[in-house]
This record gives structure tokens, C-alpha cells and sequence, in this order.
């Protein structure tokens, strides 16, 4: 994202194993034009050296409280002032613990006080350390206080132990970041959009049912970034296991002709997104006993209602219609194919396979716009639903 105005970070880097992930997080920063003040505690330069950090920043790193006092004539209360936000990367346990307990002993804990600005958390440690009950309550501790906790991956840790600890993604934590800014200064207040999401189910018998693997994760991801950026939103959900999103207005549905019904009802609308996983196809006549076994089972099928489709060819079109692509092959061909067959005005497009499928956390998305193809790096969903209002936002703007 192009920053208009320059954004002014402060960014505290702690004494961990995951210390050094730090400068390609500042490189990533002063290449998308953010203005950045590091400070560090006294064991971060066992992991990266203050040179490294001075000549990525082209200037001095601030490291003592004392020194800050006597030498830069700025006190570490003048230091916390107009910062946007303060992000802590990493957040060892025994920083994480000062936090939540109010200590103030050097110079990086004294700015955590002062500061007025929203705190953004990225920890990083053994997954023993982690899942310690005293850090899960100053975990807790500093979520009531508002402070955003950017949470650890799962992974092979530096140790040699498998589990979460991992520092969050560099690209992660800079989308993370990079979102919160935008959305706060979003062109979408106001706007109206219908997100469908979830899987459709087609009744065979009172027992069996035609449905598919979807999860609703991402769906319900760009309702709650939608709502969050203050978008009247409605969420029209196939059967899942998600907690509604705050803010959002919701409707359960079955099948693609409920999921149709429902949409339709809510038009006239500003956006439409359909991350819904409909079926193709719908059971001519649902036996209304349960279907004893036979050594041979013929249904009969015919085409479902193609909500996509159907409403980006309606009267009552939106002015953004949005569609997704979970392809097991030929990605940039079948998603381009899909976008035209449909005639929505964008298409997202993803690889679904035994191994990287609806469920999984992540995804790697395509997305076809304006007759341009942008490859977008693997996020997860919640950073893909976030990139995808921000466009949405860029659209309204130059409408």
C-alpha cells in the first residue's frame, strides 16, 4: 500500500531467538514508506548486531533510557508521542510479563507506559513457554486492555520442538500492520454488501445429502473485515461450526436455492461477495423415506440454481460483484474461464487439493480484476479477507 501520509511506528525489538526476523520487518516497513523509531532491550544485540540495525535504519537504534535522557535531549515520554501505533517484535515471556504487570525498567518497557498509541503484540518462544499458564494470563491480561495480540504459527521451533511459538510471518505481520491502517481510513462507511459463505447442503433422503468441504472460514473473514471497516453487512451462511462475527447481520441457510432467496431479498446492495461453496448440482426428487441399500443407487440430478451467475447478470446487479475460483488444476486458465462465464466483475482464485483445501489456515490467491491478473502471496484468510476490502475500498474511491 502507498502511504499518502507517512505512518509513524515504533517498533521494539526484544532478545530472542526470532530477533533477527526483525530487519526484514523494517526493510518491508521503510519500503512502503512508514517512518520507523527501533528501540531495543539489552539482549537483542546477542542476536543481531547494532551495525546491522543502524545501517538498515540510517540512523541510531535507541537502546538506553538513560542514554536517550542525557545525549538525544528527548525524553522516552517524547519518544511515545505521535506514534501511530507501537509493535513489539518479538515479545519474549519475560517482556510479554512486564506488560501485563506494569514494570518499567529500561527504556522499552517505560515506552509501553507512556504511549497513548493502539499496541500491536507479536510473540515469539518455545511452545512450552507459550501454553505456561502465567504467560496465557498475561496473554489475556493485555487482550482486556485492548493491546492486539498478533499470535504465534505452529511449526518446527529453533529448538527442535514442534508446536505454536513460532514468530508470526515477517509478510504476516507487515499485512497485519499494513490493513490496520488502511481499514481505519476506509472509503466504505456506509456501503451495503451481501457475503455468502459456507457450503450449500442438497437433501438425497431424510439422512443422506449432497455438500462439500467447505468450511466458511474465509467467507466469514471478509464479513467481519467488511464490517469492521463500517459496512452494513450480511452474512448468508451454509451450515458451519464459526462463531457470527461481531457487527454482522446473519442469516442461516441450506440449500442454493435458499442461499438464492436469501440474497435476492437483500438486494439492492453496494457489494455482493460469493465465497459460498454452492453445489452444481441438486437431487431431481428427495425421497421422503430413507433409500434402503442396493447393490446399485441411480440419482437422479439435474443443475442448481448458479447464484453467482445469476446475480451478476440481474437487474439489480450491485456495483461490485466478487466471486471465487477453488480450482484442483490449471489455476490462472479456470479461474479467468470462471470470471467470464459468470460475468461477475471480480474473481479470486484458489488451489484446493487432498493436501491444501478448504480448512487449510492459509491460502495463496489469485485475483482477476479489470482484465489484469495480481498474484497475491500466501496469507491467511483473515489477511486475504483484509487485502480484498482494501481493494474493494480503492474501487468506491475512484468510482
Amino acid at each position: 500500500m502507498e502511504q499518502s501520509i507517512k505512518k509513524n511506528i515504533l517498533l521494539i525489538i526484544t532478545g530472542g531467538i526470532a530477533s533477527y526476523k526483525s530487519l526484514d520487518l523494517i526493510r518491508l516497513f521503510i519500503k512502503n514508506n512508514y517512518n520507523l523509531e527501533c528501540v531495543v532491550t539489552k539482549n537483542t544485540f546477542k542476536f543481531v548486531s547494532e551495525i546491522s540495525f543502524n545501517s538498515l535504519l540510517g540512523k541510531k537504534i535507541h537502546k538506553e533510557l538513560f542514554l536517550l535522557n542525557a545525549k538525544n535531549k528527548m525524553s522516552h515520554i517524547d519518544l511515545s508521542k505521535s506514534k501511530d501505533i507501537v509493535l513489539v517484535v518479538p515479545a519474549t515471556a519475560n517482556f510479554i510479563g512486564k506488560m501485563a504487570n506494569g514494570i518499567a525498567d529500561d527504556l522499552a518497557s517505560n515506552l509501553i507506559l507512556s504511549s497513548k498509541s493502539p499496541v500491536f503484540v507479536a510473540p515469539a518462544m518455545n511452545t512450552n513457554m507459550w501454553k505456561n499458564k502465567a504467560v496465557s494470563d498475561n496473554i489475556k491480561i493485555l487482550k482486556k486492555r485492548g493491546i492486539k495480540i498478533l499470535s504465534p504459527n505452529y511449526g518446527k521451533l529453533a529448538c527442535g520442538d514442534f508446536g505454536q511459538g513460532k514468530l508470526m510471518e515477517v509478510n504476516e505481520i507487515f499485512e497485519n500492520i499494513n490493513n490496520y491502517f488502511y481499514l481505519s481510513e476506509t472509503a466504505l462507511k456506509g456501503k451495503k454488501a451481501i457475503v455468502t459463505s459456507g457450503p450449500s447442503v442438497e437433501n438425497i433422503d431424510p439422512t443422506r445429502f449432497l455438500s462439500n468441504f467447505s468450511t466458511g472460514i474465509q467467507g466469514y473473514e471478509i464479513a467481519k473485515a467488511l464490517s469492521k471497516a463500517g459496512v452494513q453487512t450480511k452474512l448468508i451462511s451454509g451450515p458451519t461450526n464459526i462463531s457470527i462475527p461481531e457487527g454482522v447481520d446473519f442469516v442461516r441457510v441450506k440449500t442454493g436455492n435458499e442461499f438464492y432467496k436469501e440474497v435476492s431479498k437483500n438486494l439492492p446492495s453496494d457489494i455482493f461477495i460469493s465465497a459460498a461453496a454452492i453445489s452444481d448440482w441438486k437431487v431431481e426428487k428427495i425421497s421422503s423415506k430413507k433409500i434402503k441399500k442396493k447393490s446399485e443407487l441411480n440419482l437422479d440430478l439435474r443443475e442448481n440454481i448458479d447464484v453467482l451467475k445469476t446475480i451478476s447478470n440481474s437487474r439489480k446487479k450491485p456495483k461490485l460483484v466478487v466471486g471465487f475460483a477453488a480450482e484442483t488444476n490449471n489455476l490462472l486458465k479456470n479461474t479467468l474461464n470462471k470470471r467470464a462465464n459468470k460475468k461477475c466483475d471480480w474473481m479470486l482464485g484458489n488451489l484446493v487439493s487432498e493436501k491444501k483445501g478448504f480448512g487449510d489456515s492459509k491460502n495463496k490467491i489469485i485475483l482477476i480484476k479489470n482484465g489484469k491478473v495480481i498474484k497475491w502471496p500466501t496469507l491467511s484468510k483473515s489477511n486475504i479477507a483484509k487485502r480484498l476490502v482494501k481493494e474493494i475500498s480503492i474501487f468506491f474511491k475512484n468510482e
